[in-house]
Order: C-alpha cells, then sequence, then structure tokens
C-alpha cells in the first residue's frame, strides 16, 4: 500500500514540474519573439540628417580642376621588316623631329639598287644605237618604242627600291622625350610595329571639362591663370586652345588650355586646378554635395516623403564650395538626405536625427 502511494505522489510531481518546464518555455519563446519583433522593428527604422533644396548664388568665376595633358604624343613605328642594325635612342632620350634613330638592314635592297642601275644604263645604250637605226630602216617604231618602255620600266623600279630603303631609316615624326621602348639593337621588326612612344612636353595642354553655362563663359585665345597640385604656391598662365562642340556622356565640354613647360617641370598625367572668371552672379537651385549618392555624372539623392526615403534622379550643373548645381529633378523646399544615405534603400522608413 505504501508503495503504491510513493508511486502516485512521484507521477503527480513529475507531471507538476513538466508542466512548470512547458509553462516557462513558453513564457521566455513569447519574450524572445516579441524582442525580435522589437528589434526588427527598430533596424527597419533609419537614423538619417537632412537638408531643404533651396537657392544659392553661383559667382561668375569658378575654378575647376584637371589633367596635364602632352601637347603631342606619338608611336615611333617600323614600316618595313628587318634587323634593326643601329638604335640611336633609349628610355629618356631626346630626340629631333626628323633625326634618324634607328637602322634596318637594307643592303639586299642596296645591291637590288646597283643592279637595277646598271640595267637602266645598258637599256639607255640600246635605246640610242636603235634610235640610229631607226633612220637608216634597220627597226621598226614598235622596236624603239618597247625599248622606251624598258627604260620607263627601270626608272620607276629604281624609285621603288629607293624608297624602300629610305624606309629602312626610321626616323622621330616629332620632338621630345623617349619612353616605353621595346627594342633592342639586333631585334627583328616588321611592318607597322611599335618601337617606342615619344612625347613632347615642351608645352602641356590642361584639359578640363565644363557645364554648358561655364562654357559659354570661355573664348578660344583667353588668358587663364592654374596652379598645378605639386606646386599649390606657384601661378601658371595658360591660352585656351580648343573648346569642344560636342558634350561628352556627361554633358560636359572639353576645353583645352596650353601652357609652355620649357624646363620639363611639370609632367603629363599631374592634376591642377584652373581658374575662370566667368560671367555674371546668378541665383541657381543647389544641394550639399555630400548628399549625392553615385557620381555627378549619374547623379542620385533620397528625398524624404512620409517619413521614408525616395531615391531620385537629377541632373546637376556647376560645382561651387561644398554645393552642387541642381539642374532638374528637384523642387525648391524639398527634403534631402545629407548623411545616412549608406544604409538606406529605396523606400526605407527614416528617422530625422536631431543635427
Amino acid at each position: 500500500m505504501k508503495s503504491i502511494i510513493k508511486i502516485v505522489l512521484w507521477t503527480l510531481a513529475l507531471g507538476g514540474f513538466g508542466y512548470w518546464a512547458v509553462t516557462q518555455l513558453s513564457k521566455n519563446k513569447a519574450k524572445m519573439q516579441a524582442e525580435a519583433e522589437l528589434t526588427s522593428q527598430r533596424n527597419t527604422t533609419i537614423p538619417v540628417v537632412t537638408a531643404t533644396v533651396a537657392k544659392a548664388t553661383l559667382e561668375g568665376k569658378f575654378n575647376v580642376v584637371g589633367n596635364f595633358a602632352p601637347y603631342q604624343q606619338v608611336s615611333l613605328m617600323s614600316e618595313t621588316a628587318g634587323k634593326i642594325t643601329q638604335l640611336k635612342f633609349d628610355n629618356g632620350s631626346a630626340v629631333q623631329a626628323g633625326t634618324t634613330v634607328a637602322s634596318i638592314d637594307n643592303d639586299l635592297l642596296k645591291i637590288q639598287l646597283e643592279t637595277t642601275k646598271t640595267n637602266l644604263a645598258k637599256a639607255e645604250n640600246d635605246y640610242n644605237r636603235l634610235k640610229k637605226l631607226l633612220g637608216e630602216g634597220g627597226i621598226t617604231q614598235q622596236q624603239l618604242d618597247d625599248a622606251k618602255l624598258g627604260i620607263d620600266n627601270l626608272n620607276q623600279q629604281i624609285k621603288s627600291i629607293e624608297k624602300q630603303i629610305s624606309m629602312t631609316y626610321v626616323k622621330a615624326p616629332i620632338s621630345g622625350i623617349v619612353s616605353n621602348k621595346m627594342v633592342e639593337n639586333g631585334s627583328l621588326v616588321s611592318p607597322s610595329m611599335k618601337l617606342a612612344d615619344i612625347t613632347n612636353i615642351s608645352r602641356l595642354k590642361m584639359q578640363v571639362y565644363l557645364t554648358e553655362e561655364q562654357v559659354v563663359t570661355v573664348k578660344k585665345g583667353q588668358k587663364l591663370t592654374m596652379k598645378a597640385d605639386l606646386f599649390p604656391n606657384r601661378d601658371f598662365s595658360g591660352t585656351v586652345t580648343f573648346i569642344d562642340v560636342n558634350a561628352s556622356n556627361s554633358r560636359r565640354y572639353l576645353v583645352e588650355i596650353e601652357i609652355n613647360n620649357p624646363n620639363g617641370e611639370l609632367k603629363a598625367g599631374m592634376t591642377g586646378t584652373v581658374y575662370f572668371e566667368g560671367g555674371a552672379s546668378r541665383e541657381v537651385l543647389a544641394i550639399p554635395r555630400e548628399s549625392i549618392v553615385g557620381s555627378l555624372q549619374d547623379a542620385k539623392v533620397y528625398v524624404v516623403k512620409d517619413n521614408k526615403a525616395i531615391l531620385k534622379h537629377i541632373e546637376t550643373g556647376a560645382i561651387f564650395g561644398e554645393k552642387v548645381q541642381v539642374r532638374s529633378g528637384l523642387d525648391e523646399g524639398e527634403t534631402i538626405v545629407v548623411s545616412g544615405q549608406i544604409n538606406l534603400e529605396d523606400g526605407k522608413d527614416i528617422k530625422i536625427a536631431e543635427k
């Protein structure tokens, strides 16, 4: 009897413990789900800093960053096939336009030229003898004409061989500095094979890209001041030599400003800033530059609408200070995101943070 009572008591105790454990697990699970939902709700709301689209004064003068490009740059090419017998340049060598910088084996061509000249002399003697016989009736006019044609053909062959010999002397097409040397003395070359590059930096072309509002204020022959990033305390003077009439894909116009560089202190590829006087100042729609998502050529911004971030494409114009001109895509008074975009997606809920 006592054994039965003990069994009943143990059964009731175990059942009560099991019920308590199941109840506790259910409570913990519900709590964890509630916390997860709360965390999820918090994560869907991104704090951002905003600004208002407003008018700003675009000064008539502006500055644009650009790159220095060589005044001239060409590839030194071989016009014929053969072995280089003489090489007169190395990387860094200064060469003058028209000077011979490499020679290609032409011994066979010279032998062929001498042989053809000998044949020409014989053909001319034969022609003179035939010409005398024509008056005596010893030959026909056709025979004399054939002899004259043979002389003409030999003269053409001589011109052709002389041209081929001239092509074995590689001449510098421009004056400049040699780089990217690709051959050595004894190298075998073929027609149109690149031997090296020649770059003329005695003058440079500063290349900048301007918006349509900016480019209309620039004139060919205009004198401009610029600075090289490497020499921030020095001013350089240049002259506008080229204004493109066609815009690039980014709706910018290439402008080139030529600058003297007699000492070669500036190198092609360096960067600098050109200062334009421009026209009259005017009011334009502008936004902070930091609000731009992506590049200026394919600019986008997040517009705040009903506590959501809406991604919009815009067309930008001039850059002045920390602001960017807006040509289209935004209206004055709209609110845009200027900080926090890295975590945003189109249509994401946002919370405007205190600045």
